[in-house]
């Protein structure tokens, strides 16, 4: 049965996930928050067997760029201030997913959208650039 909790905009604990600037050097896997972003729909699916998801991090919370959403201490039961950092997007198997940490609000899940939107250029479409993708 699916976790009725695996919704986007969930944060999820996931079990051995390593920093990519991190696989060369002294980065340990250990357990980190995630932030889900993939659909409802997706999520719900016994069949379909990955979540994509991004990593959160309480460092470093005073340089946020343009592909990070910040995320007060609180939001989403986070004990401390943290970031998403939206350009390391990545897919893994729910059964990664530890344990619910939280649910992020509308107001930041619409912050996550924008950046999303820009750094994966979903949004020149919507201004009428980029070509149309065909679904014949």
């Amino acid at each position: 049965m699916p976790d009725p909790k695996l919704r986007r905009g969930a944060v999820y604990l996931l079990r051995g996930y390593t920093f990519p600037h991190e696989r060369d050097s002294e980065g340990v896997a250990k357990a980190r928050p995630v932030l889900i972003l993939q659909d409802d729909v997706e999520n719900g699916n016994p069949r379909y067997p990955f979540v994509i998801v991004v990593p959160l991090t309480s460092r470093k919370v005073d340089a946020i760029y343009a592909e990070d959403v910040l995320l007060p201490k609180g939001t989403a039961n986070l004990p401390e201030t943290s970031k998403a950092l939206l350009g390391l997007i990545f897919t893994v198997s729910k059964e990664a997913l530890i344990r619910w940490i939280g649910q992020v609000d509308e107001d930041h899940l619409a912050q996550v959208d924008a950046v999303l939107q820009r750094l994966l250029g979903l949004s020149h479409r919507s201004e009428g650039r980029g070509s149309p993708v065909s679904r014949g």
